[in-house]
């Protein structure tokens, strides 16, 4: 396919029977669609498609800078998501269309793509083709991000300005908890409002739209919120806080890992908290690293590190357990350890991730959100 035939204009007529030609990401776009949200003016290039200088001159008129999205045909299925580990190009100018749809398609061959698909095999489809997506880029207020957890209830987290500092686990977000009861629990004294509704609420009417527990990212211009993804959940969140005030669990925390991060300390000095980004239990030597290429890595070690971005997820997939000084329980590398099955333990702050040191045992509880030295 070439020529103007090669760049489509997304509608809310596309369905799964479509996942082959326009891939994931264009499909749960469509969803939102049908759901009644708004989303930004798409285009598709399709698998295997080449659009002309030409066809991509034509849509120069519509915005001077765009955003250049994956649309993988793996990409946001029922059972895995691929999160993050296809290239995105934000804040492309016109004339760098081309290059950028180039880019995107080169990213289905990573070497992450590769280590995800190796530790999820008999779960990943045998082959990855690439669609790519085409909309006009605008620099956000806010991004969010929510994860649901079943009817009426779900998780949401943000932060100011780009989502890519939210989703890569670059900052530590703000936060709330949502039940069919309302907000039960928050980092902030009062709910995010957009457009005067809180946004809590407005990401459980469209999850119950959408007639499933719903991983949802989107953007706030101005006082408007913009729909940018939507993927079925594909592994469960871990439990909601007890505590009725958020703000009160996360001062009880910040004022533990400030304590446990003195040497001098005694009391508790052994555990550090964070987020309980994906559940389970792992004993194992931690390693602190700054570099993905860093030579002392070992598998089944327990990864200590800032952050990661896609291309941690070959060590991710070999390690034992992941502990981040920043990011919450919906970034990229909370989603992936939890269809990696590996336990995660997010934002524990870079004090506490240094007191954990390096070379020492550690034990790491995902669920509760805790790492201790042994």
């Amino acid at each position: 396919m070439s020529g103007d035939d090669a760049l489509l204009r997304l509608t809310r007529d596309l369905g799964d029977r479509d996942r082959g030609a326009l891939g994931g990401k264009a499909v749960g776009l469509a969803a939102l669609l049908r759901a009644g949200a708004a989303i930004p003016d798409t285009w598709v290039v399709p698998v295997g498609a080449d659009p002309s200088a030409a066809a991509l001159a034509g849509i120069a008129a519509v915005a001077p800078r765009w955003a250049v999205r994956s649309s993988a045909t793996v990409e946001d299925g029922t059972d895995l998501s691929y999160a993050g580990l296809f290239r995105s190009e934000l804040d492309v100018p016109a004339d760098g269309l081309a290059e950028a749809i180039a880019a995107v398609r080169a990213s289905a061959h990573s070497g992450r793509v590769a280590a995800y698909r190796e530790r999820t095999a008999g779960r990943s489809p045998a082959a990855v083709e690439m669609a790519v997506l085409l909309q006009p880029f605008r620099s956000p207020v806010r991004s969010g991000l929510w994860l649901g957890r079943g009817p009426g209830r779900g998780r949401l987290e943000w932060t100011g300005g780009s989502g890519e500092t939210l989703v890569s686990g670059a900052v530590t977000p703000a936060w709330e908890e949502w039940t069919t009861e309302g907000r039960t629990a928050g980092s902030e004294r009062g709910a995010w409002e957009s457009g005067g509704q809180p946004v809590g609420r407005t990401c459980a009417n469209l999850q119950e739209a959408l007639g499933v527990p719903a991983d949802l990212e989107f953007a706030q211009l101005d006082e408007t919120l913009v729909w940018l993804q939507f993927r079925p959940m594909t592994a469960a969140l871990g439990e909601a806080p007890d505590e009725r005030d958020g703000r009160r669990a996360d001062r009880r925390a910040g004022r533990c890992a400030d304590r446990r991060a003195d040497p001098g300390a005694d009391e508790g000095e052994q555990v550090v908290h964070g987020i309980a980004a994906s559940g389970g239990l792992a004993t194992a030597r931690g390693l602190r690293l700054r570099d993905v290429d860093d030579p002392c890595w070992e598998p089944g070690a327990v990864l200590l590190t800032d952050r990661t971005d896609p291309d941690w997820v070959p060590l991710m997939a070999e390690a034992a357990a992941l502990v981040t000084a920043t990011g919450g329980m919906l970034c990229h590398a909370a989603i992936v350890a939890r269809e990696l099955g590996v336990p995660c333990v997010t934002g524990v702050g870079e004090a506490a991730l240094a007191r954990l040191g390096s070379g020492r045992p550690l034990a790491v509880d995902g669920s509760a959100g805790t790492v201790a030295v042994l």
